[in-house]
């Protein structure tokens, strides 16, 4: 039998999913924010809670903190009194900088039409009467991707860490290996031996710990791409 939640005259009934979601945080960080008001956030909070989930209930989405380290989504609960006012909630949320997943639950066809028009997938749209164990999927599937998110963005500061410590000598042989040129060529460049550049070669491939010289240069060119627009590096 399937297990969902449906509005009704603004409430929301359901029945409980099976207990097989093992997404229990290592930490007391929320990492579900509910956006929801009443008996919907209560029974909604009741839902998380019975997966193993640790949400938090606001009633808006500006009273979100801000980021943490811990992995999060937000689920914005949509109800027939309060669709309007949760599509400028949408439109707030997607103006700011914050990447954490946002999901809307709705039971309104035709919002949920407008936002998967409006938005191009940058939020999960859900319709309402799906069953509770979709829903519950879907949320951890969201915190799964915010999980390999936040991965990311600490992979990419660990890597601009590296390329920070670099010297002004460390950059002068880098930038001459993405010319191509070889030892020689760099030692005549630089005025120095090609012990010298051989040495700061080797101090290179240390301080950014690459493997081979091959992999050196794609990640100073990721590095440089990236970094200059100010894109996240992906990272393998």
């Amino acid at each position: 039998m399937a297990h969902g939640l449906r509005h009704r005259g603004g409430m929301v009934t359901l029945s409980p999913p099976p207990m097989l979601w093992n997404s229990m945080s290592t930490s007391n960080a929320p990492d579900v924010f509910l956006v929801a008001e009443g008996e919907i956030a209560r029974q909604w909070d009741s839902l998380l809670r019975s997966s193993r989930h640790l949400p938090r209930i606001v009633r808006a989405a500006t009273e979100i903190p801000d980021e943490s380290p811990a992995a999060s989504c937000v689920l914005l609960v949509l109800n027939s009194p309060s669709e309007l006012s949760g599509l400028h909630a949408c439109a707030r949320w997607l103006s700011q900088a914050d990447e954490r997943p946002l999901l809307v639950l709705s039971s309104a066809p035709d919002v949920i039409r407008l936002l998967k028009v409006l938005t191009v997938g940058r939020l999960e749209v859900i319709d309402a009467s799906a069953p509770a164990d979709e829903i519950l999927a879907r949320i951890n599937g969201a915190i799964a991707a915010d999980s390999e998110r936040l991965r990311r963005r600490a992979a990419w500061r660990e890597i601009a860490e590296r390329f920070r410590n670099l010297t002004v000598k460390d950059r002068a042989v880098l930038d001459l290996l993405q010319e191509g040129l070889p030892n020689k060529s760099i030692a005549l460049r630089l005025a120095v031996t090609e012990r010298a550049v051989e040495m700061r070669r080797a101090n290179l491939m240390k301080k950014l710990r690459a493997r081979s010289h091959a992999e050196l240069i794609r990640m100073v060119t990721q590095y440089e791409v990236f970094a200059n627009f100010g894109l996240p590096l992906p990272i393998e």
